[in-house]
């Protein structure tokens, strides 16, 4: 094998080096902030029976900086967005939340409303632990069976 070719090969084995490591850097990133937006729906899961109702206004919301989304339950697409919420808990104290959680693309103007008033769920041991009641503020269009 002539010195050119072995050039190549060493070349060639050092970009696909360094692609593969990128392709796996850009997965761990997309793994770690899709994980820190499916927690409130894990919180929501835990909450849904044993979590105290409140009333919660929007005071912003904010799309993901890089646009991350993932296809709902049927194949919608749902955007990764943080909710700054204000709510009062059961001994009248009042608090501000930022949720993370994906709503439904088609939704999304719904939640712009100004001064919108949305369901939530609190831990009563944990106020600070609040997440959007699904049942009385869907984040996903209701889909006919």
């Amino acid at each position: 094998m002539a010195s050119w070719e072995l050039l190549l090969w060493v070349i060639f084995a050092i970009v696909m080096a360094g692609v593969t490591v990128f392709g796996v850097g850009v997965i761990a990133y997309i793994r770690r902030e899709n994980s820190s937006y499916l927690a409130e729906q894990k919180l929501w899961l835990s909450l849904v029976h044993t979590g105290q109702p409140a009333d919660g206004v929007i005071r912003s919301l904010r799309l993901h900086s890089d646009n991350l989304s993932r296809g709902g339950s049927h194949g919608q697409s749902m955007c990764a967005v943080v909710l700054e919420v204000d709510y009062t808990d059961a001994s009248g104290a009042r608090r501000t939340a930022a949720i993370r959680t994906y709503i439904e693309e088609t939704l999304l103007a719904v939640f712009q409303e100004p001064l919108k008033v949305i369901h939530l769920l609190y831990d009563p041991a944990h106020p600070a632990s609040v997440v959007i009641d699904r049942g009385r503020s869907p984040l996903e269009l209701a889909r006919g069976s």
